[in-house]
């Protein structure tokens, strides 16, 4: 590589790449930069193994919540003993996975990041891990996930005072015994409709306290014989079962953008009248006690958070031992929970299944803990300016740093596809800055505010946010993921049709048109890369 002016080249950082996170994103990472030729990577993770949530999350009766099919790389299909796998299967998926593209040899764990840190004159990252050693990295990829941080305490006061066991979700500790005991959970999101119904039959006395309903349809959920055990050895079935995934979605939201606003929410509007009528005759057949029935109608719509899918959770109303609790909680109290009215439950057992700190919220993304070129700080730009990034993955002033997921990043497929297109972007954008022998790339400040104000004022996401908060969140106070504080909705990705779809983003576009090149020096003067095509320039600002 020349140098500029003379001067010599900056110092090379101990890895071309450093990896955050060993999840789907992180293993995701590490494959396609493989695939591009990209060897020289570390993957750290503070956990101890790959797969992320599927360590964290071993609580009894985990598993996926989508079919099986949909939660695999498109180029690393898996034989699925069941629609829905146990979460030892997807874990054992996950490293199986990362041990075939060699990725054990390029990891790190129980390693904890605290902050990262831009170095222009260098042209390279410092990752700042917990207990004062550093790391430098030319790359950085931050492959965190969606759901950052468990609630541990969901906002309910003295949670210290309690001298029972408290069990989050999100790291079950499976030493303790609960059976026969009292116990309560907190929540009825996705884990406790799977926690539930798990330890019904094994514990004295169930009691769930929710404070929002959450639509729970029934689980179609059963272990493949024959016929799907040949199905799962099938590429051409795999490539099918994630077309129609792909297709089915980006009907909907063509059909979204293409609808008139009025038109769009009156749509869904209807639906859910409809479909809230049906799911009350639905819990007539499983739910005997009717006050537990009318408790457990949401008063948000189908659309306003993830529906659930629940084997046994409604069904845990007609025990004998079991018991929904709607009475809000004052606080924790030495041996269990007062509720406002005065009453004090007692518990052996305290499950927090209260969810977790999303990405979509500005402030989970500390001030300070990622600085960028010229004192940009992320966590700043993010409570001044809201959600954004240019595809999902990066913004201006953050030179050659990515989010696997980032606002607006969702492309309508499935979690572990959109870690897999994130990936391709990446991969192919430090490729494209090997190639000219460039260091250094950041996206176009034109290129990703062009990209964010097509993603806010594009109809789908208009009909998104308007119908999550002005009709859901604030008409009735339901906390959703898809939405924040902000009121806006930085999820989900329009498609803006089926031709050019923004969902292919990743394996179109030219990265020369959208980040500039540049090689780092030690000086202050703009350097400039040819390719023989374009020529990309980055002058400070």
């Amino acid at each position: 590589m020349n140098s500029t002016n003379g001067k010599a080249p900056a110092t090379s950082p101990e890895y071309e790449v450093v990896v955050i996170g060993a999840g789907v994103g992180g293993i995701a990472a590490g494959c396609q930069l493989r695939r591009a030729g990209i060897d020289d990577f570390l993957i750290v993770d503070r956990r101890d193994d790959f797969s992320g949530t599927w360590i964290a999350n071993t609580y009894p009766g985990v598993a996926l919540d989508v079919p099986s099919t949909s939660y695999e790389f498109t180029f690393a299909p898996n034989e699925w003993s069941r629609v829905f796998a146990e979460g030892a299967q997807v874990r054992e998926y996950c490293q199986r996975v990362a041990r075939e593209h060699g990725l054990y040899e390029r990891a790190r764990f129980g390693v904890s990041v605290d902050r990262e840190v831009w170095d222009d004159e260098s042209g390279h990252w410092t990752v700042y891990l917990d207990g004062g050693e550093t790391l430098t990295a030319r790359y950085v990829l931050s492959a965190t996930g969606f759901f950052l941080e468990p609630r541990s305490n969901a906002g309910i006061p003295d949670v210290d005072e309690y001298a029972g066991k408290l069990m989050l979700s999100a790291g079950w500790d499976h030493s303790y015994d609960y059976r026969g005991k009292r116990v309560a959970v907190i929540g009825t999101g996705a884990s406790s409709m799977q926690i539930v119904p798990s330890i019904a039959a094994e514990v004295a006395q169930l009691d769930v306290y929710q404070r929002t309903a959450t639509w729970c349809f029934p689980k179609p959920d059963f272990a493949f014989g024959a016929l799907g055990r040949r199905l799962m050895r099938s590429q051409r079935f795999h490539t099918a079962a994630y077309m129609a995934n792909w297709y089915a979605y980006q009907a909907v939201v063509v059909a979204a953008e293409r609808l008139p606003t009025r038109v769009a929410l009156a749509s869904l509007t209807g639906m859910e009248r409809l479909l809230r009528a049906a799911y009350r005759l639905y819990l007539r057949f499983l739910v005997k006690d009717r006050e537990a029935r009318r408790a457990l109608v949401p008063r948000h719509g189908i659309m306003a958070n993830m529906p659930t899918f629940g084997r046994g959770f409604l069904q845990t109303f007609s025990r004998r031992n079991g018991t929904l609790v709607t009475t809000p909680i004052e606080r924790f109290t030495e041996h269990g929970i007062r509720t406002v009215d005065g009453t004090d439950h007692q518990y052996d057992m305290i499950v927090l299944a209260t969810g977790f700190h999303p990405a979509s919220e500005p402030e989970s993304f500390p001030v300070g803990k990622v600085l960028g070129r010229d004192g940009f700080d992320l966590g700043e730009f993010y409570r001044e300016n809201g959600m954004q990034a240019y595809a999902g993955v990066t913004i201006p002033k953050m030179p050659n740093r990515w989010f696997l997921y980032g606002p607006y990043g969702w492309n309508g497929v499935t979690w572990v596809s959109m870690m897999e297109k994130s990936a391709l972007h990446i991969a192919r954008v430090i490729a494209a800055a090997k190639a000219i022998e460039a260091n250094v790339v950041e996206v176009r400040a034109q290129s990703h505010d062009s990209w964010h104000q097509a993603m806010v004022t594009n109809p789908f996401t208009v009909v998104a946010q308007e119908y999550l908060v002005e009709h859901q969140v604030k008409r009735h106070n339901v906390r959703s993921y898809f939405s924040n504080k902000r009121g806006e909705a930085p999820i989900l990705r329009p498609s803006q049709g089926f031709r050019d779809s923004l969902w292919d983003h990743s394996d179109t576009f030219d990265p020369a048109d959208d980040y500039t090149f540049r090689v780092a020096a030690p000086s202050p003067a703009s350097t400039s890369v040819e390719d023989g095509s374009h020529q990309v320039v980055e002058a400070r600002q």
